[in-house]
């Protein structure tokens, strides 16, 4: 029977509607449905069959996708299996037509062919004398397979068969991209919520409020720049009324990063010398992250005891960020830095000073991580520490004030709500004696 051919304006306005719909497609088998449907209006066929050899043994394939018409000149009706989400559940066949020409591995035209005895196709295309095997390359093998056929025993020419040849390949490389697109997606998706559950470990590992002690205001910040964060801070109540402050930045961030934080936070709460003095618990954490032997990865913190009693905090820094020191009283902001030290896990008889500050009320004590001084404006400026030194001076020196203007000097600076690196906040002031302490 003689095709008919279709205008060249609806031809075209045909092929518009189905790139159109194609390139919306997220799945591959949307763009196949979306294809099949309409290429059969420019390309008239009596029946289309899909083979693959993905992951078969030697000689044996599974035939994903068939479609015939009812009769001359109608449409094709395709069998939708979706290959993709069905595989196992495909029939495997061996040999056959479709077995000899896949095993031949070219593009073939066939006339006068008889398909009437054929396990695979014979039954529902007994009927189809013409064929065109188009072989479909993936990674520069021949992996999937299209067959098209006519009831006209000499319905296809070499020139159809160099045209599908390229047409049926490109929309192959399309397919096998969608393939790729949703994998990532699924793999997205399994990250997401592998990250989400690190997250919340992480949080559970943070205190779950901020210690009562009398004669402080505490106010503290945590915000990481993506779901888990490699910044961590702490309290420990020690022994004759004193308390033991951390904070601490790993090395990047992430969950590789909030993993390391996730060790130090076991390290640290096992330690069954917590109550010795800074220095030595910095070197007993040094020792065992040493022992972990990490590549590439380290920890800079400061540990800090202070006494209530006394209002002496003794501190120890490895190659943490000093602390700051602002005076509500004067509104000056000072440094309390000394000896920096190396961050932990890199040397492993490392030694770490200690340093001894007498407080006074009025004064507030600023632990930050350096995703604050370190974060960058739209012209690669750094925050830098006169940044966080000008946040200071403008605010009264209470803890929420320090939190609150730190924040929005970075986003004064940033112009972003989101950040390059974890930035993290322990802010406490030394009150009159016998205030009671707020957290």
């Amino acid at each position: 029977m003689p095709e008919t051919e279709v205008p060249q304006n609806l031809r075209i306005a045909i092929l518009l509607e189905m790139l159109e719909e194609v390139s919306r497609a997220t799945q591959p088998e949307q763009a196949t449905q979306s294809y099949a449907a309409r290429i059969g209006k420019l390309r008239p066929l009596d029946g289309i069959v899909a083979a693959s050899v993905r992951k078969m043994p030697p000689g044996e394939y599974k035939v994903t996708r068939r479609g015939r018409t009812a009769e001359p000149g109608g449409p094709v009706v395709h069998s939708i299996t979706d290959p993709w989400k069905n595989w196992d559940r495909l029939p495997a066949y061996r040999g056959g037509f479709l077995g000899e020409l896949i095993a031949a591995e070219e593009p073939r035209r066939l006339c006068n062919i008889d398909l009437r005895n054929d396990e695979a196709l014979g039954e529902e295309f007994g009927d189809m004398r013409s064929c065109l095997a188009i072989p479909i390359f993936d990674g520069g093998k021949v992996l999937n397979w299209n067959f098209q056929f006519k009831r006209h025993p000499d319905g296809f020419s070499e020139k159809d068969l160099e045209e599908q040849l390229l047409q049926v390949n490109m929309f192959g490389s399309m397919t096998k991209n969608l393939v790729s697109l949703e994998q990532i997606r699924r793999l997205n998706d399994r990250l997401t919520k592998q990250f989400e559950e690190v997250a919340r470990v992480q949080q559970a590992l943070l205190p779950k409020s901020n210690p009562h002690i009398p004669g402080m205001v505490f106010a503290t910040s945590y915000l990481t720049s993506e779901q888990a964060g490699g910044d961590y801070y702490d309290f420990f109540e020690l022994s004759g009324g004193r308390w033991g402050f951390l904070i601490a930045d790993v090395a990047g961030h992430g969950p590789g990063a909030a993993t390391v934080m996730a060790m130090l936070h076991a390290i640290l709460h096992a330690h069954p010398g917590i109550s010795d003095g800074p220095g030595a618990v910095l070197e007993y954490a040094n020792e065992r992250m040493f022992a972990a032997q990490m590549e590439q990865s380290f920890v800079t913190a400061i540990f800090a005891v202070y006494d209530p009693a006394t209002r002496v905090l003794c501190y120890a820094r490895a190659g943490h960020p000093p602390l700051r020191l602002k005076d509500t009283r004067t509104g000056e902001v000072s440094v309390l830095d000394g000896d920096g030290g190396i961050p932990l896990g890199i040397i492993e008889d490392e030694k770490f000073a200690q340093h001894k500050v007498q407080l006074e009320p009025g004064q507030t004590v600023v632990l930050y991580t350096d995703g604050i001084t370190e974060a960058f404006d739209g012209e690669r400026r750094m925050f830098g520490t006169a940044g966080l030194d000008a946040a200071l001076k403008k605010c009264s020196g209470e803890p929420d004030c320090v939190v609150d203007s730190v924040h929005a000097a970075l986003f004064e600076h940033t112009g972003s709500r989101t950040r390059d690196d974890d930035q993290t906040l322990v802010v406490f002031k030394i009150e009159d004696v016998g205030t009671e302490a707020k957290s």
